[in-house]
């Protein structure tokens, strides 16, 4: 009797073990990823608790039942009419890192990334951060275009789109927010733009020059304003040129030295002089990732599209740029800038301890955001 009982244990064990066992090689497999139909999908920012959302992946399967609905605002209100029926058949929905992650250039990078929705400049951004180490860049993927109550949707950057999991060419329920690094890089100038325009002053800038009292329209004022809508070349704020003083032609200059000069606190303030190379500011040094050879390394593939503002930043440093750069000495002064810039980052200049909050390809771009810290009651420079 008790060997036929051990006889019926052996047996039990032998079958669960070899069910076991030919699962393991697949946690190992390289999965695939699976163009989909990019309507059927959508991105909500769900809430719950106190003000605070989390990730919620819809896909609507063709020919049934209406899963979600959307409205015209913005941001996109939404509401989830899965939850009033038996979706099965209908919906599939993916609520956390088990049904959802990310997928950059064909790799997987679930198990280093995890998905999360932040608050920021009076949105809701879908980000990924790096589980274990808070020194590797942010990944951002989407966001809501505003604050509204409820469900938002959350509208991918260029460059993202949803596909799904695959293996062995069976298509599973696992959802990829995909990014490709080459449409993510070209699509960086243009959220760059959006960002600085948001952050602008809404009053236009205006071009300040200098002309002699004898040419000026009013005898009391010898400084003209004209806006840059007017065809003329714009020069920058920081560093007006003024018009060369005219050759006397006699040493006596007696009839000049009662001619009056614009007042001090009229200009705007200096560009400040020519950095030599001794005292380049370059971007901070990204960390590197687990001792990995055979994945390519994750900062290399992610670090250049963590953020629109800032992604151009190792590709321009070597070519010509304007910095902006600011004095936060205080934690007020800090988190002002953070409020306009979230990505800037610690740095010195001179010796003295500065802020910088991007690097510009063109000078235009470059005075917006000198003009942005300025209203914010900053002192900020631009270093060409």
């Amino acid at each position: 009797m008790q060997l036929t009982l051990f006889s019926k244990i052996a047996v039990l064990t032998t079958f669960t073990f070899t069910s076991i066992i030919p699962h393991l090689p697949s946690q190992a497999s390289t999965f695939e990823q699976l163009e989909v139909a990019q309507e059927e999908f959508i991105a909500i920012a769900r809430p719950y608790g106190g003000n605070k959302y989390d990730l919620l992946v819809l896909r609507q399967i063709p020919g049934q039942k209406q899963c979600w609905s959307e409205n015209n605002n913005t941001p996109i209100q939404v509401e989830p009419l899965l939850l009033n029926f038996n979706f099965t058949g209908s919906c599939e929905r993916s609520t956390d890192s088990n049904g959802y992650s990310i997928r950059i250039d064909g790799q997987d990078y679930g198990l280093d990334y995890l998905l999360r929705i932040v608050e920021r400049n009076g949105e809701l951004v879908l980000i990924g951060t790096h589980r274990t180490d808070a020194r590797q860049p942010e990944i951002l993927i989407g966001s809501t275009k505003g604050m509204e109550k409820g469900f938002l949707k959350i509208n991918l950057y260029p460059g993202w789109r949803f596909t799904k999991r695959g293996y062995q060419g069976r298509m599973l329920s696992h959802v990829y927010l995909t990014g490709d690094s080459t449409a993510m890089e070209k699509s960086t100038t243009l959220m760059e733009t959006a960002q600085l325009r948001e952050t602008a002053p809404q009053k236009p800038l205006q071009e300040i020059t200098f002309t002699a009292k004898n040419n000026a329209r009013d005898n009391s004022n010898t400084v003209s304003r004209k806006s840059p809508s007017l065809p003329s070349s714009s020069k920058p704020l920081s560093s007006p040129i003024l018009p060369p003083p005219p050759q006397p032609k006699s040493l006596n200059t007696s009839d000049n030295s009662s001619e009056a000069l614009p007042s001090f606190s009229d200009l705007p303030p200096l560009a400040p002089p020519p950095q030599n190379k001794n005292n380049a500011v370059v971007p901070p040094p990204q960390a590197t990732t687990r001792a990995n050879q055979t994945r390519r390394n994750l900062s290399q593939v992610v670090g250049s599209l963590s953020n629109p503002t800032s992604s151009n930043v190792a590709k321009i440093s070597n070519s010509r740029g304007y910095r902006v750069m600011v004095a936060a000495n205080n934690r007020n002064q800090k988190a002002r800038v953070r409020s306009l810039y979230p990505d800037a980052f610690p740095t010195s200049y001179n010796g003295r301890s500065m802020w910088q909050v991007g690097l510009f390809s063109s000078r235009n771009n470059a005075e917006k955001a000198h003009q942005s810290l300025k209203n914010a009651g900053l002192r900020a420079i631009i270093l060409p």
